[in-house]
């Protein structure tokens, strides 16, 4: 299930429509802001049916009241199982970095391709990153370099880490490397314990800034 909290009516209606024919993709919730997702997360029919809960939350960031990247905190706080998405216009390495620092699990541009976002929908259900290498690359540019460190990585784990940072999802890892999508999984999970990190956004961060690929 997904929700999307965009004040834009035109946007937010086209890609309610879009999900509607989209087989794996069911959008549950539109909201024009965040107050209005606050007030319906507090409602009775909500408390009273915690299976409405969204997978996975597109956020806007430049919305009225408080800013997306204001309300992501709250959201996370209200919404501890869902993943957030930043979907937005704003591709400042300050926004981006403070978005992901706040929890967001993912962050795409609006002008992304309809079949683009929907893919970063399903992967986002699944776990995985969603850091498109440009982002990625601005992101790169606000963290301060360390030095490398010996995590134990093996070769393969290195190369799935490399596409990871380059914004690919597990499926395309997978086709990349040439294994399964159950092999890419296991060795991220691997990745994860490694570098002690919990999500795919903190391994790709610690790999650029740590310069371990």
């Amino acid at each position: 299930m997904v929700w999307m909290i965009e004040d834009d009516t035109v946007f937010r209606d086209t890609f309610a429509s879009v999900f509607e024919l989209s087989p794996d993709v069911s959008c549950t919730g539109l909201f024009g802001s965040c107050e209005d997702a606050f007030a319906y997360i507090n409602s009775a029919d909500y408390v009273a049916d915690t299976t409405l809960a969204p997978d996975v939350v597109l956020l806007d960031i430049n919305l009225p009241g408080k800013s997306g990247l204001e309300g992501l905190e709250t959201l996370k706080d209200l919404l501890p199982q869902s993943r957030i998405v930043m979907l937005t216009i704003r591709d400042e390495a300050e926004t981006i970095f403070e978005a992901f620092r706040k929890g967001a699990s993912g962050y795409l541009p609006k002008n992304a391709p309809v079949d683009e976002i929907l893919d970063a929908v399903n992967e986002a259900y699944r776990g995985g990153t969603l850091m498109p290498a440009p982002v990625a690359r601005k992101v790169l540019a606000t963290l301060q370099s360390g030095p490398t460190k010996d995590y134990d990585l093996s070769d393969r784990e290195v190369d799935v880490l490399r596409e990871m940072t380059n914004g690919k999802s597990q499926q395309a890892i997978a086709d990349a490397l040439f294994v399964s999508r159950h092999t890419v999984n296991t060795h991220i999970q691997h990745i994860y314990e490694k570098l002690h990190v919990h999500s795919g956004i903190e391994a790709v961060a610690k790999a650029l800034r740590e310069r371990l690929v």
